[in-house]
């Protein structure tokens, strides 16, 4: 895991705002650390738009900010060359994601925290204020 002392909890709602814009997203990271086993992971997700579709990339860290793809977010499932990948790291985050499509955020936070490294989880620029890093969002990116 690479969370370090500086990492902060937030609700899972941050996701929500992440994955349903329809705005480009570089790269938001944030781990998820189940409360149940202790398991975490720490993704990356990517937003982008081809042929007037919005994707959800994700992508799962294999070591110390290395990322591997796991593939395209879409109706609960995370998909790679047209099938379902079916991975721990992929069925967690898939799970996770379909839970926030649900506004299942209260389940989520009595499950599994949701960390970031002090950056937007949308646009990933450095949070300054503590209102938005409480909550994971600049003002900006909370606003849209």
């Amino acid at each position: 895991m690479t969370t370090t002392e500086t990492t902060k909890t937030i609700s899972s709602q941050a996701l929500f705002n992440v994955i349903t814009r329809n705005k480009k997203n570089n790269g938001a990271i944030f781990t998820l650390k189940s409360l149940k086993s202790g398991a975490d992971f720490t993704y990356r997700i990517s937003r982008k738009e081809f042929k007037g579709n919005w994707y959800t990339h994700i992508s799962v860290e294999t070591g110390y900010l290395n990322f591997t793809y796991l593939g395209s977010y879409f109706n609960g499932k995370l998909y790679r060359k047209g099938g379902v990948v079916v991975s721990n790291t992929a069925q967690a985050i898939a799970f996770v994601l379909k839970c926030v499509e649900r506004k299942e955020f209260n389940w989520l936070d009595s499950n599994m925290e949701v960390m970031h490294t002090g950056n937007c989880l949308c646009c990933g620029r450095i949070l300054t204020d503590a209102h938005s890093i409480k909550i994971g969002l600049g003002p900006v990116c909370a606003s849209m």
